[in-house]
């Protein structure tokens, strides 16, 4: 009987919880990075995991450049940098979305990446290579988005 109430508990406070950390609608829109101040929208990749796509980046921060210049594979180089994805293959997790990989236009490089929502309009994004990571928090550009996904508060 008592396996039987705490699955009842475990249920009843999982449904009350209005967004799961790897809820991909708390993620979904358009944020503001940190270092760059890029603008990257997330959507759903098709198969209900989160992709990101760089909208825009500061002239100032892109050097003027329009195509991903830096990217280690030649035929890639001619691709335009709006609308490139840099964010794919994630897995969900227990706090958010985890085994993904985070592309840097800058550099060229792919990362190991995880990301968690951490507030409405706050997503943790994590890049790592090797054993070293970096860690930014983003900044979510529509407040719309942020008071939907927390029922009613822009946090």
């Amino acid at each position: 009987m008592r396996l039987i109430g705490g699955v009842a508990i475990a249920v009843s406070m999982v449904a009350a919880c209005p967004v799961l950390a790897s809820d991909l609608a708390g993620i979904a829109g358009d944020w503001r990075t940190v270092r760059h101040g890029a603008a990257v929208t997330i959507a759903d990749c098709g198969d209900g995991s989160p992709c990101g796509f760089l909208v825009s980046v500061d002239d100032e921060v892109s050097g003027g450049r329009s195509l991903d210049e830096n990217n280690r594979d030649p035929e890639l180089r001619s691709r335009p940098l709006a609308g490139l994805p840099i964010l794919w293959g994630y897995s969900p997790s227990e706090d958010g979305w985890r085994d993904g990989r985070l592309y840097n236009p800058e550099t060229g490089q792919t990362f190991r990446s995880a990301m968690a929502l951490i507030a409405g309009n706050r997503l943790r994004v994590q890049g790592c290579l090797g054993p070293f990571c970096r860690t930014q928090v983003w900044t979510r550009i529509n407040q719309q988005d942020a008071a939907l996904t927390e029922g009613g508060s822009d946090d």
